[in-house]
């Protein structure tokens, strides 16, 4: 069998088998930032495999280009090699059928590939003209990065620009007392020194051109969520969980689209987690468990190529 095929197969194994998995493993937040490796390895390993089809494709097709005629008879060729091969073990139409789907998954990657650069591009410049909004109409303060926002109210974000600025509303500081908006500020740099607002935008670009694909609609909320939870695990080690978790019950709203909130995604779920002690074993078992997934996700390729190369090796033996 093609090891172009045998790729594209392991992709779909991902795509069907990857979000429940994953939901189980990440469900508590008991390691956030293996939780966010799991996810974005199993995201990463699907669209480079897709990639790597089209690029197969490109490639045969650029190499005739000159010769059109050659170019059809080599794809046929190619599907028909196929074709035999499966036809030996498990039948003519289901291997007519993955010829098919892997031909249009070349297709739908290039497409994909421009539609979420696009995409990225576009919410990228909007997050951009935000900050720069912000920095227009908001007051500064003594820490260069935080601008003081008249607003009724309470909210505190951060928002990518060049520079990236966190938004704090006037309603907000007048709410927080010193160690809670010191709290709440050491999580929005946390999201700023992750480079958090990058992936979740990239996340949601990905949504946008595969929205029914449960691994990257699911994505982006589970990723989103756990990176919230590491934002909160860098500020409680700095000022403690208690003023974080105040400041984060008194800053409950919803944020502007495009941002990442101290207060915005699962807020009871992450205030349950600071309020709750985590077992140094919960903890281990869950980095285990989730260290496994991500070797599984990046050995699971080769593995595949090896097994295929073997496969063709044994049919032309």
């Amino acid at each position: 069998m093609s090891e172009v095929v045998c790729l594209f197969l392991y992709s779909l194994a991902v795509l069907i088998a990857g979000p429940p998995l994953l939901r189980a493993l990440t469900r508590y937040g008991h390691a956030p930032r293996f939780g966010v490796a799991a996810w974005l390895t199993a995201i990463a390993t699907v669209v480079a495999i897709w990639f790597v089809v089209a690029a197969d494709t490109f490639v045969e097709v650029a190499s005739h280009w000159n010769y059109p005629r050659a170019v059809a008879m080599s794809c046929l060729a190619r599907l028909r090699a196929v074709i035999v091969v499966m036809s030996d073990s498990v039948g003519l139409a289901p291997q007519a059928t993955l010829g098919g789907l892997v031909a249009a998954a070349a297709l739908v990657a290039v497409l994909a590939g421009g539609r979420l650069a696009s995409n990225v591009s576009t919410m990228r410049a909007r997050t951009h003209q935000h900050a720069e909004a912000v920095r227009l109409v908001g007051r500064r303060t003594d820490d260069p990065d935080v601008v003081v926002v008249a607003a009724a109210e309470r909210a505190a974000y951060c928002v990518a620009g060049r520079p990236p600025v966190i938004v704090v509303t006037s309603a907000a500081v007048a709410a927080l007392d010193h160690d809670e908006l010191a709290a709440v500020l050491a999580h929005e740099r946390a999201h700023l020194a992750g480079h958090h607002s990058l992936v979740v935008t990239t996340l949601r670009g990905l949504a946008a051109v595969f929205p029914k694909l449960t691994l990257m609609r699911e994505g982006v909320a589970q990723v989103s969520r756990l990176l919230e939870m590491c934002a909160d695990d860098a500020s409680a080690r700095r000022y403690g969980k208690a003023p974080l978790l105040s400041g984060l019950m008194a800053l409950c709203r919803t944020a502007p689209a495009g941002v990442l909130a101290a207060a915005d995604l699962a807020v009871l779920e992450r205030a349950e987690r600071l309020a709750t002690p985590q077992a140094d074993q919960v903890v281990a078992r869950a980095r285990a468990a989730l260290a496994g997934m991500v070797a599984i996700l990046l050995t699971g390729p080769f593995l595949t190529l090896t097994l295929a190369a073997s496969g063709a090796l044994l049919c032309g033996s």
